[in-house]
């Protein structure tokens, strides 16, 4: 299939050096890097990596720039240093994973795992993941018909799904946690325990604050919910929930606590 790619420097002064080497492989240091069509490898360290056309490309990285994979494309692993990732709808990736940089994926794509440390994570509806989906410092939402096969987890952010299947548990640390209506939880919801002294402050956040936990109306989890900390746990009447260990539940009827 016929391809095309161009690379364009990032100021006057930075004139990109990009190596296309026999595997169909193609890195740069100083440029981004424009990608259509089928295609191997892609790599540069300070730009972006875009992909559109009718592409089927291997793994695509960056250090500093972002990476989006246009509506109906096909890609590797998806990896940046410095810069969020943007999957357009109906586009497939494998592991997506960013240091520094938010990650969105749209309406019905699919990826393998989708993880960052510094960033919230967007999947729009229909979205599946096979794997695992989580953040360290950041926000989940999930819109509805979104499926996550492993677990959905964050330390520093809240958690908000409606009509959502999580294959595992939803855990976090600091962050709230709402399960709207229509979710099924197969896991449990896990509030782990905070490091202690010093620790809290740095990396958690101020030790006062106590997460506060929604099972909203509809809502299903089938697992052992845990609590390693205190938290404000509401369980609508009309939700479906399995053990509860660390925690009592307030029931509430309506839409809301």
């Amino acid at each position: 299939m016929f391809r095309i790619i161009f690379v364009i420097a990032l100021t006057a002064v930075a004139v990109p050096y990009a190596f296309a080497n026999d595997n169909g492989t193609v890195s740069t240091v100083n440029g981004s890097i424009h990608v259509t069509g089928d295609h191997g490898a892609v790599t540069t360290v300070n730009g972006n990596v875009t992909v559109n056309g009718d592409s089927d490309t291997g793994d695509l990285s960056t250090v500093n720039g972002g990476i989006h994979i246009d509506s109906a494309q096909h890609a590797g692993n998806l990896t940046s240093v410095n810069g969020g990732i943007h999957i357009a709808a109906d586009s497939t990736a494998r592991h997506v994973s960013a240091v520094n940089g938010g990650i969105k994926l749209g309406q019905r794509a699919s990826a393998s795992e989708v993880t960052t440390v510094n960033g919230g994570i967007e999947l729009d509806s229909e979205v599946h993941v096979t794997g695992a989906v989580g953040t360290v410092n950041g926000s989940l939402r999930l819109a509805n018909g979104v499926d996550v096969g492993g677990t959905l987890s964050t330390v520093n952010g809240g958690i908000q799904i409606q009509g959502v299947h999580v294959g595992g548990d939803v855990k976090s640390v600091t962050g709230d946690i709402y399960i709207g209506p229509d979710s099924r939880v197969d896991g449990g919801i896990i509030i782990e325990k905070r490091r202690g002294g010093w620790f809290d402050w740095f990396f958690d956040g101020p030790p006062r604050r106590i997460p506060k936990i929604v099972i909203a109306p509809g809502a299903v989890v089938t697992g052992t919910s845990h609590f390693e900390q205190d938290v404000k746990l509401y369980v609508s009447n009309r939700a479906k929930v399995g053990p509860i260990e660390g925690a009592t539940a307030m029931t509430f009827s309506g839409d809301n606590p």
